[in-house]
């Protein structure tokens, strides 16, 4: 069984220098001092965990934690280990440790029939039960906004309103995209 460990700035800069720099498009990825900032205000509620598996870290996950949902910014299985079921044994342990939570929220790039990891990506999600939300979803970014999905895994019966969703999408702003330049022009259009 898959468990997650909080982890520390160090263990973070490991995971960033590593993996996220080559796992994650430039389009996509946060600044180094960015995430430093964001892991280092206890009042940001953004935190690092490690999967693992049998003491072997195995992937990662950093996300922002509202009252009643997690925002899920980044996860990965490492690459020795993709292809045997860690990344749904990943998302698993989430709704495991995190059982007080209605959901959690995946920005998910569009389908690209051109780019086969996009449609793969986008099934993984939805195979672990996770569903598009109806919405015009912006994902703000260091060069502008970038269209993108936005995926909800409910973790209890309880779903949340159309409503709800969109004040869980604000408080993400406000929280998590705050120093982004571009942050207020995409939660604008956001319908």
């Amino acid at each position: 069984m898959l468990s997650l460990k909080k982890a520390n700035i160090d263990e973070f800069t490991e995971i960033y220098n590593n993996y996220m720099l080559k796992q994650f498009p430039q389009s996509e990825l946060k600044s180094f001092n960015d995430f430093l900032l964001l892991l280092s205000d206890k009042t940001k509620s953004y935190e690092l965990y490690l999967a693992y598996n049998e003491g072997i870290n195995t992937g990662y996950i950093l996300f922002y934690k509202g009252e009643n949902f997690i925002w899920v910014d980044y996860i990965a299985v490492l690459p020795e280990f993709y292809s045997h079921g860690f990344g749904r044994k990943l998302i698993e342990a989430l709704c495991n440790t995190f059982k007080n939570i209605k959901g959690i929220y995946f920005e998910v790039e569009k389908p690209d029939e051109k780019d086969i990891n996009t449609l793969r990506r986008i099934k993984f999600y939805t195979s672990n039960g996770a569903r598009k939300i109806d919405c015009e979803y912006l994902y703000p970014n260091r060069e502008g906004i970038l269209p993108m999905d936005l995926f909800y895994l409910s973790v209890t019966d309880e779903a949340s309103s159309k409503e709800e969703i969109f004040n869980d999408i604000k408080e993400v702003f406000k929280n998590l995209h705050n120093t982004n330049p571009y942050a207020q022009k995409a939660l604008a259009l956001i319908h």
